[in-house]
Order: C-alpha cells, then sequence, then structure tokens
C-alpha cells in the first residue's frame, strides 16, 4: 500500500496525464476499456520487473475447520433458537461483537526487497504497529460505536482531541481507551464495553425491562473466562452470551462473514490516501521520487486511524449490508 501511494502520488506531480490514458483490463474473461488507475496488480508487475524486487513477508499456518463441523453450528444453532424461545414475543435483541487487528503500515508483517536479498528489513515488526478495534452490529442492522484499544498505559498513548475526525468520532460515541501493556482487549476494556456501548442499545431497543438479550462473541480466552462470565451473570442476568466455536468465525460470526472485509476495505483506501498526500506535498516542494518518505511516526499515524476509523464506520453503517451479510443460521433471530 505505501508503494503505491508513492507511485500514485508520483504520477500526480510528475505525469498526471498518465491518469488519463486508456488501457484495457480484464474483468471475467472480458476485456473492458477504462482508464489507468495504478492498481495493485500494475504495482506488483512494476516492481517485479522494473525494480526486480520480490515481496517478503512472515507466514503462519492457518487454522482448520474443526471435524464435524456441521454438528458442532447446529448445536450453536439450537442454543441461540432456545434462547430466543424463552421470549414470548420471539422478538429477542442480539448482538454480535468481533475484534479485528488495524495496523498503522503494511510493512509490520511485510514488505519488498530486491532479489537474492540475504538480509531483508521490515520496518515495525517488533513494534507494536496497530491497534485493536471491536465491531459490533446488531440483527436488525444497526452498526454500533466502535471501541477502539490503543497500546499504552496513559491518555498520551491514545490520539490527540485534535486528530482529523476526532470530533466526529466522539459524535458517534466511540470508545477511545488504553490497553495497558499491548492493544488487546482486557478485563477492563471488555467490561466498559459492556457498560457503554453494548448494554445502552440494548436498553435502548429491549421492550420490556426484563427481557432477555443475545451477545454473540468468539472464544477469546478473556471472554471464556471465569472472572468475565461470572461477573456478566451477576451484573447483567438478562444478557445471555452465545459463543462463536473455535475456528468457525468464518462460517458462524456475521460480522466475520461479510462485515470485516469491507471496513478493512475502506480503512485502506483512508491510509492510502495519506501515503498519496504525503508524496504530492513532498514533490510540489521540490523533492526528488527517489528521497520521497513516508509518515512513520507512531503519533502522527495514531492520529490518523481515528479517519480512518470513522470512514470505516460510515462505510458499513448501512442496514441493508449488515443483515446480507448474517450467516444462514441467524436468519430467523432478526426482531
Amino acid at each position: 500500500m505505501a508503494i503505491r501511494g508513492i507511485m500514485i502520488g508520483v504520477v500526480t506531480v510528475r505525469a498526471p496525464q498518465i491518469f488519463k490514458i486508456s488501457v484495457t483490463r480484464r474483468v471475467h474473461g472480458r476485456y473492458l476499456w477504462d482508464h489507468f488507475h495504478c492498481r495493485d496488480s500494475f504495482v506488483r508487475k512494476f516492481l517485479r520487473e522494473s525494480m526486480d524486487w520480490t515481496l517478503r513477508r512472515a507466514t503462519r499456518p492457518g487454522k482448520k475447520i474443526p471435524d464435524g463441523v456441521t454438528h458442532i453450528l447446529t448445536n450453536a444453532y439450537l442454543r441461540l433458537v432456545h434462547t430466543i424461545s424463552e421470549d414470548p414475543n420471539g422478538n429477542t435483541p442480539g448482538v454480535n461483537t468481533d475484534q479485528t487487528y488495524v495496523t498503522y503500515s503494511a510493512g509490520s508483517t511485510e514488505t519488498y526487497a530486491p532479489k537474492g536479498s540475504k538480509q531483508v528489513e521490515v520496518v515495525g515488526k517488533d513494534e507494536m504497529w496497530g491497534f485493536t478495534l471491536v465491531v459490533g452490529i446488531s440483527m436488525s442492522g444497526d452498526v454500533l460505536p466502535f471501541q477502539v484499544i490503543y497500546a499504552g498505559k496513559t491518555n498520551r498513548s491514545l490520539p490527540s482531541p485534535n486528530a482529523p475526525s476526532y470530533d466526529k468520532a466522539t459524535e458517534l460515541k466511540f470508545r477511545i481507551e488504553s490497553g495497558g501493556d499491548n492493544h488487546w482487549s482486557t478485563q477492563y476494556t471488555m467490561k466498559t464495553y459492556v457498560q457503554h456501548i453494548l448494554v445502552p442499545y440494548f436498553e435502548d431497543h429491549r421492550q420490556e425491562p426484563n427481557q432477555i438479550c443475545i451477545w454473540q462473541i468468539d472464544c477469546w480466552s478473556v471472554h471464556r473466562s471465569e472472572e468475565f462470565r461470572h461477573w456478566m451473570y451477576k451484573t447483567y442476568p438478562w444478557i445471555r452470551i452465545h459463543y462463536v466455536p473455535a475456528n468457525c468465525t468464518g462460517l458462524f460470526q456475521p460480522c466475520d462473514v461479510g462485515i470485516q472485509r469491507v471496513l478493512k476495505l475502506a480503512i485502506k483506501r483512508s491510509a492510502l490516501q495519506d501515503i498519496v498526500n504525503d508524496t504530492t506535498k513532498q514533490l510540489e516542494a521540490g523533492i526528488e521520487p527517489s528521497a520521497v518518505t513516508f509518515e512513520k511516526k507512531l503519533p502522527v499515524v495514531r492520529d490518523r486511524s481515528i479517519r480512518w476509523l470513522v470512514n470505516g464506520y460510515e462505510a458499513i453503517n448501512n442496514p441493508e449490508l449488515v443483515k446480507k451479510v448474517r450467516p444462514n443460521s441467524m436468519q430467523g433471530c432478526s426482531h
């Protein structure tokens, strides 16, 4: 993404007419006329053929879908049905939340380097260059306010109130919090999510004071801990927790099924625009393309992340989109 942003910036300043050139591209076996957009495929081809670079990345084994997955998901579905059946009106409000890791820069896990390089340094590989985003959607098509967790123990580790779009994030009731030694969700941040985001939403949508509500979350260790489950049962007994079976998030978790892809694409586009702006500003100031750099200082990219998140929220805040991505096993749970 960083390389693509620099290339777009260079073309914008040095040869903007290139973007008006008509080209053909293949889509589903058909060739279509279009204008040059410096797409990812062009960037990869340019780096491979003109720069003689190759992509180096960290790898890890993927998670395997468990044996007997149909039986596992059927049981999870029947547990949902049982909870809904406790409501005489069958009108149970429900929310699914999911955590996702957002990086400030793609350089934290991969980079391009000349072919044959023996040592390849990756910017930010050993640093916590990212934050945790907690996304919630309801079965009625609503998107709940985001909770954003940054590594750090004080407010100095958080984006500045002067950050771009910070006022909009406040208007959307985002919870921007410090996670302590790292950016992962903790007992404290999960409890604040429940108190300040989940419960207010349920209270606005429950038809009766004691109406049961469903909260579907994944099998994260904090979620399954005895401490958290005991606190939920004691404090909010009317919220019934349903866990997404392990390694089944891509099949049974609504957020993962369709929301996260749209959200991350919107965040990526916003981050790309920052790189393009950095590049064009430097080129217009007389800096040579070979000397162009993009901003990597943590306070700067951390402030920029607020605008990315606001744009991401607006991209998914569409009831039709939210309802469309629900797994088939949850179609009967809407209210």
